[in-house]
């Protein structure tokens, strides 16, 4: 089960995935990988993210991975 994680913890999720952050707009930050195919738009205007979020997100980080395989 997903619980509710810092905010900060996923930033680092996703820098250490390969993931930049492409622009801000208010308090969303869009980040992209490296291949270009994916992106997400985390909401990093709280201290924590929901975990419907972090479960969307690594969803698509594991993605991600598998599709540059």
């Amino acid at each position: 089960m997903v619980t509710e994680q810092p905010t900060r913890k996923m930033i680092k999720e996703f820098r250490s995935a390969g993931w930049t952050a492409l622009r801000t707009d208010g308090s969303h930050t869009v980040y992209g990988c490296s291949c270009g195919k994916h992106r997400f738009s985390l909401p990093d205007g709280h201290r924590t993210i929901s975990p419907g979020v972090v479960r969307k997100a690594r969803n698509i980080i594991t993605e991600c991975r598998e599709s540059s395989r």
